[in-house]
């Protein structure tokens, strides 16, 4: 008896870039490249989240770190979350589409600096959703308000110790401040303003020093505001293309992740440019990072997230 297999289109598909990707990754393993400033990066690890319920990662929007060195990775392809340790092994996932306590609409950035906190932009359902470090639902944010602190399609979220938040949203291209008891302290960014106008945001982050930096493509720069909205200054450089990602250290280092440049940007506390990472040998387009450092070791770990992969590097 002879068995005939069919198999459609989309199985066919599917089998020939799980192909390519495992041929892509195996590539990456172990290869070193040098920035301009001389430092030399091997790439360790790369996290496809293929071990994880889901599966494979579809469309990274964003990642984190915690104190502990935790990873979060966003999967807005997927409307998950998912938690990585320090040591690289897969913690768990929560996710799904709709406006459950654990799901996602299009998920776009997460803020786990806190540890025992994390902060998760749910971009389609209007909303900033609060984990506790095990990634168990504790409460939502939404926009109860009237403007000027009306908030929609929140992009990017930020928060700083005393857990006021700082929300980034789509509509108004501007950024809301609201405190731990959800009411609204301020809003900044818009166009109206003469200084720190944000023309196409994408992602905020805070700095040990509570500044606020928001990385805005469409003007190819990094905006910078104190924490009551006052506009400080810009960072920019001529090479950037479209600066989207960024991580702030907690010496107040700045790495800029530029995915159609393929670099990512290395710039001191004063935001004196220190180094430039060209990526495109290997080639990855990175869409956010993250540096971890523990104890100051002399061998920090960069995160480079690219819309499918997580890829760890060293530097010796």
């Amino acid at each position: 008896m002879r068995i005939k297999m069919v198999f459609s289109n989309w199985q066919i598909y599917r089998a020939v870039i799980l192909g390519l990707w495992l041929g892509f990754s195996c590539f990456l393993y172990g290869q070193e490249i040098s920035s301009e400033a001389g430092v030399k990066w091997s790439v360790i690890h790369i996290i496809d989240a293929g071990e994880t319920p889901t599966g494979l990662l579809q469309n990274v929007s964003a990642i984190d770190l915690d104190r502990e060195g935790n990873l979060y990775i966003v999967d807005s392809g997927r409307n998950r979350l998912l938690k990585y340790t320090a040591s690289h092994t897969f913690v768990k996932e929560i996710g799904g589409f709709g406006r459950g306590a654990e799901q996602f609409n299009n998920p776009r950035d997460v803020d786990a600096h806190l540890t025992l906190n994390i902060f998760v932009a749910d971009f389609s359902n209007n909303r900033i959703v609060r984990f506790d470090s095990h990634l168990n639902y504790l409460n939502d944010f939404n926009p109860i308000y009237n403007n000027p602190f009306y908030f929609e399609m929140p992009l990017s979220v930020a928060v700083n110790n005393q857990y006021d938040l700082f929300i980034l949203e789509d509509l108004n291209k501007r950024i809301v401040k609201i405190d731990r008891f959800n009411q609204p302290l301020t809003a900044f960014g818009t166009s109206s303003e003469n200084l720190g106008q944000l023309l196409g945001p994408y992602q905020i982050s805070l700095s040990a020093r509570n500044l606020l930096y928001v990385s805005d493509p469409l003007s190819g720069s990094i905006q910078i505001f104190d924490f009551l909205g006052n506009y400080i200054s810009q960072v920019s450089h001529p090479d950037f293309v479209e600066p989207k990602g960024i991580f702030l250290t907690a010496q107040g280092q700045l790495l800029v992740a530029d995915p159609k440049g393929q670099k990512v940007y290395f710039f001191s506390d004063h935001h004196s440019l220190e180094d430039i990472l060209d990526l495109r040998i290997l080639p990855l387009a990175p869409l956010d990072i993250a540096l971890w450092n523990p104890g100051g070791t002399r061998y920090p770990l960069l995160y480079v997230a690219t819309s499918r992969a997580c890829v760890i590097l060293i530097t010796r």
